[in-house]
This record gives structure tokens, sequence and C-alpha cells, in this order.
């Protein structure tokens, strides 16, 4: 968490971070959180590798962190795989 960390271990002309979190469903990986700052926070569909939803810092970052909350990115991915298995099983 960024806010615990020493504000001296980045140097103030550090421009780029990256943050790639895998979510998973039903134990496999899904999607992907990924963020290139200072980009928006975007959520990846694992397999169709389509953008399911952006999110700024204030929609996603839980109060007085640097920690982002999953649960909306969670439930985009949980959609598309739904999505996904159920227009497979209409094509059989």
């Amino acid at each position: 968490n960024g806010s615990f960390k020493d504000l001296k271990s980045v140097p103030e002309s550090a421009t780029m971070a990256y943050f790639v979190k895998p979510l998973t469903y039903n134990s496999q990986v899904a999607g992907f959180l990924i963020r290139s700052y200072p980009s928006l926070w975007t959520v990846l569909d694992a397999q169709t590798k389509n953008v399911l939803g952006s999110f700024t810092d204030e929609q996603i970052l839980v109060q007085r962190t640097n920690t982002p909350d999953l649960r909306e990115s969670g439930r985009l991915v949980q959609k598309s795989v739904d999505e996904r298995a159920i227009k497979a099983r209409a094509n059989m």
C-alpha cells in the first residue's frame, strides 16, 4: 500500500508505473485489471482481449489508499465469461 511507503523511495522524476492484477473466476484467470500510470484503470477479458470497462482513481481506489477495489472489475469479468458460456451453449 503506497500510503505507508517512504515518500523518498520513489524519485520525483518517476513518471510511469504499471499495475497488472489477474482476475479469477471459477479458479481460472479470466481477466486482468491493468494500469499504465497516468492512464485509466482498465479491465480486460483474458480470452477475447476485449476492454470490459475503465475506471478513474476516484471510482476504483479504496478511500485513503492506493489499493484498487476489485469487486466491480471482478463482476465485469464474471459477466463476460457467463455471456460467452451462454453463447457457446446456444450454438450446440
